[in-house]
């Protein structure tokens, strides 16, 4: 279930499933007791290309989904710490890229402005707040690159009604018990509380860290990173706007703090702010203050957020992603700190190279 298991459904759904020529069953078996961590709101502007070729519409995605638009991101404080100590990674390339070497030129003449600030015009977008296309441009197609911020938990939701509804994925609500092997060492079978064995031929594991099929049955190990990855920890929030019409950043905030570092996401109803850190260099409680001085900072209320959800991770992958007819997809494959807004890409990438 979650965003690995309905993105990943789609994508094969969309190229080989029940109402294609294949004809492949898909069936996507999500327990009804474990939610979703439904804190993944940045993507990739693979995403657009992702969510087209599934058939789906872009404007009731952004409708269903609280979706807004993304143009890049937006690092703060990460060298000096000063207030004008920031810089843009835009989604649209670098003007000249491919035909000179524009970095060069950017060091013998423009050194002293932002790299982006020259080689782009999308930095100028974000920081008027404007939007990479007009209400006419066509449904997925970009004046300026874009991607989206999304609330991850509705994102679940749209696409599973879309791909149970125009898809032909199989839905089974059921807790999975254990696997059934085949002789020959393959994945036969999950066996469900209330639906019995589920068949098939290839079994892709979107059971988070839990990684049931790839790590708990086949035994493959999470190979740790936390010698070069320390960030462990996150704690989430979700903050109101101060005022109906409060302006909706469309670039991902990154500001650097002294264990990790705070995402500000803003979506059309709400912000989605979190501080990733390493337990080994801060407590929860220091975390939280920090977190509760930036929101605070940045004009919102800490007293209206609510508590903050906590999550922990292992930073690091499995072994391998795929033994004999088990491929994992999302963390089941493994998690690291979500800089780059890498995990629903990862998704992405992994569910299309398995349809390739």
């Amino acid at each position: 279930g979650g965003s690995a298991g309905w993105l990943t459904a789609g994508v094969l759904a969309a190229a080989h499933g029940p109402n294609t020529g294949p004809g492949v069953g898909i069936t996507l078996v999500e327990s009804p007791d474990v939610k979703p961590i439904g804190v993944g709101e940045g993507t990739w502007p693979s995403m657009r290309d992702t969510l087209r070729k599934m058939g789906l519409s872009e404007s009731e995605f952004i409708t269903e989904c609280d979706a807004s638009f993304k143009q890049g991101s937006r690092f703060s404080r990460w060298v000096t710490g000063a207030e004008d100590d920031f810089y843009y990674h835009p989604f649209v390339a670098p003007m000249g890229f491919g035909q000179v070497d524009v970095a060069a030129l950017w060091r013998a003449r423009y050194g002293d402005r932002p790299f982006a600030d020259v080689a782009s015009y999308q930095p100028r977008l974000c920081e008027q707040g404007r939007a990479p296309k007009q209400p006419g441009t066509p449904e997925f197609a970009a004046v300026a690159n874009y991607a989206y911020h999304l609330d991850a938990g509705k994102f679940g939701q749209y696409l599973q009604g879309f791909c149970t509804g125009k898809l032909g994925v199989r839905h089974v609500l059921d807790h999975v018990q254990g696997v059934s092997p085949a002789d020959n060492g393959d994945i036969a079978a999950v066996r469900t509380a209330n639906h019995g064995e589920v068949e098939g031929d290839l079994f892709i594991d979107c059971t988070g860290a839990a990684a049931l099929l790839l790590g708990r049955h086949y035994g493959v190990p999470l190979v740790s990173r936390r010698d070069t990855l320390f960030c462990d920890t996150a704690l989430a929030l979700q903050v109101p706007y101060a005022r109906d019409d409060s302006p909706i950043a469309s670039h991902t905030a990154s500001t650097a703090q002294a264990a990790g570092w705070i995402w500000d996401i803003g979506l059309p109803t709400r912000r989605g702010v979190g501080y990733v850190y390493s337990s080994a260099h801060t407590t929860d409680e220091a975390a939280e203050a920090a977190l509760r001085r930036y929101v605070t900072d940045t004009g919102g209320s800490p007293d209206l957020a609510g508590a903050p959800r906590k999550i922990s991770f292992d930073p690091g992958h499995r072994e391998i992603f795929w033994h004999r007819n088990c491929v994992a997809i999302g963390i089941s494959a493994g998690f690291i700190e979500p800089l780059e807004a890498s995990a629903l890409a990862l998704i992405e990438l992994s569910a299309a190279m398995i349809s390739d």
